[in-house]
């Protein structure tokens, strides 16, 4: 069995489990905290779209409570806690929510620029540093204007 035959498996059992517990009436939301403990099981990206996907579709009062909580502590690496509190900053500020306290942590701002795609390019970066929300700037993250955008 190859590799991707296996990924491609397992992101399948992830939505039937999702689906019977829908039909079951025992799905939840996927709050912001409990995004490493699916990347443990996923990938982190996979995680993240995740927990976009169902913030977007929430009602006012569930996307408040889904930013509420710090992530738990997992195997992320600084990097990926410091996009999370980004995220929460940055989907607050723009749901005109309180910003969670969590997210300010001075934990969460990478000591060292981290940009999009590893770009190396002087005119790549100044781009990224241009085109990057505030709220992953203020953090070191340049990861360009689309970051928490979904299809």
């Amino acid at each position: 069995m190859n590799l991707q035959y296996r990924q491609t498996n397992k992101y399948l059992d992830f939505f039937i489990r999702l689906l019977y517990n829908i039909f079951r009436g025992e799905i939840k939301m996927l709050k912001i905290k409990e995004i490493p403990s699916i990347a443990e099981q996923h990938d982190f990206i996979f995680a993240l779209c995740t927990f976009l996907d169902e913030f977007y579709h929430s009602d006012i009062e569930e996307k408040k409570s889904l930013l509420v909580d710090e992530p738990q502590k997992g195997t992320l690496d600084k990097r990926q806690y410091c996009i999370l509190a980004a995220a929460a900053h940055k989907l607050a500020n723009e749901y005109n929510f309180s910003i969670p306290e969590w997210s300010m942590k001075k934990k969460y701002i990478m000591p060292y620029p981290v940009y999009a795609f590893n770009a190396q390019d002087t005119e790549d970066r100044e781009l990224l540093k241009i085109t990057s929300l505030d709220e992953f700037k203020m953090r070191n993250l340049f990861l360009g204007s689309k970051i928490l955008k979904r299809v």
